[in-house]
């Protein structure tokens, strides 16, 4: 089945949009770019379960591929509709499932943004013999496709560097920037309260729990966190470990200072980021564009060196990058309240952090669009 699309238009495929996260939201930073630019392009995908258009701010060309359950169906799907537009730009792809079911659609010269590679397919050391052998030959044939003449794009340099070990590839970093806040940067004396706050998906990988047993080590220490600085954590985001966390944080005796909020609407979301003192982002991740949003605001963050951002913040006041695991958070954690207590950032000036603009421009650049 054949899908009309306007001439000339730059493709861009995400195979299944099951939520909006990250890699959803820098494809639309994209869209939006080109739009401004008066080029056209669109949305491929198989299915898209969230409506993704409701979250652009532009007019948004959503293509469909609806095919029928399996993966040879959905890899049918793909070849059938990319055959009809040869003299069209090469498509940029988003991950390393849409660039697996391309190279195996016989598609070659594409692009891709890798936003994960196969090191942050989960725990390393829980997967099964045959789990380790699929993605070791996934990984042969995504490296197939990826050197077939387009370019790899990436925002880190863990993911260049894995990008060359999996695939044998050399992938371009484009640093990820953030949509700032209208009312732009201004300095977050702590007064009566400090108020922390984490964005992201409450699933694993995000390292919630190490956050809320390192605040609840510091509660119970002498003299306790509260005794020195009345406090609250903010959680925005949807997931699947929201009670169990929530449970927890019972459980450690702070429930009453963690606040859940789920799902928040981008504007919904301006009123806490205006009151947050400290940003959290432990998370092991390929990139970390939260991050760069709270700091465009004026928020010191607390992040794993294993976030992708952290590139570019190991030097900074306004940044306090946790090394190792659990055990590491707790005074990390205490440093990182320590400085935004006594304001210790508030006499450096702050990086000058990539925006989304700059991406897409770059981004626009590598895939020959323009």
């Amino acid at each position: 089945m054949a899908f009309p699309t306007p001439d000339n238009s730059r493709a861009i495929f995400i195979a299944e949009i099951e939520q909006f996260g990250g890699a959803e939201r820098s494809i639309l930073a994209l869209s939006r770019w080109l739009y401004e630019q008066r080029i056209n392009s669109y949305l491929v995908t198989y299915i898209d379960h969230c409506n993704i258009a409701k979250y652009a701010t532009h007019p948004l060309n959503v293509v469909e591929l609806k095919p029928a359950p399996g993966v040879r169906n959905k890899i049918a799907a793909l070849r059938r509709h990319f055959s009809s537009y040869q003299s069209a730009p090469k498509p940029l792809l988003s991950g390393y499932q849409p660039a697996l079911h391309a190279t195996l659609a016989g598609m070659r010269g594409f692009h891709d943004l890798m936003h994960d590679t196969p090191a942050l397919f989960g725990d390393q050391q829980t997967r099964t013999p045959l789990q380790h052998l699929r993605i070791a030959i996934s990984s042969l044939i995504v490296g197939y496709g990826l050197r077939s003449g387009g370019s790899t794009i990436v925002t880190s340099e863990f993911l260049r560097d894995d990008c060359r070990k999996q695939f044998g590839v050399t992938a371009k970093i484009v640093r990820m920037g953030g949509l700032a806040d209208p009312s732009g940067f201004h300095l977050r004396p702590v007064t009566r309260e400090l108020r922390m706050l984490s964005v992201c998906r409450i699933e694993e990988n995000k390292r919630i729990d190490w956050l809320l047993q390192a605040l609840a080590d510091l509660e119970h220490r002498q003299p306790s966190l509260s005794s020195r600085v009345d406090w609250r954590l903010d959680l925005v985001g949807k997931g699947s470990l929201i009670e169990p966390l929530r449970a927890m944080a019972a459980n450690l005796g702070i429930g009453n200072r963690v606040i859940f909020h789920g799902f928040v609407s981008d504007e919904d979301l301006l009123p806490l980021y205006a009151s947050a003192h400290l940003f959290l982002m432990p998370a092991v991740q390929g990139y970390g564009i939260p991050g760069i949003e709270a700091l465009q605001r004026g928020i010191p963050i607390l992040l794993h060196r294993e976030s992708g951002v952290s590139d570019i913040l190991l030097d900074t006041p306004w940044a306090t990058v946790l090394h190792g695991g659990k055990e590491a958070t707790t005074p990390a954690l205490s440093s990182a309240i320590e400085n935004a207590i006594v304001g210790k950032h508030h006499a450096v000036p702050l990086l000058d952090l990539p925006t989304e603009d700059q991406w897409a421009h770059q981004v626009a650049q590598l895939c020959n669009w323009l």
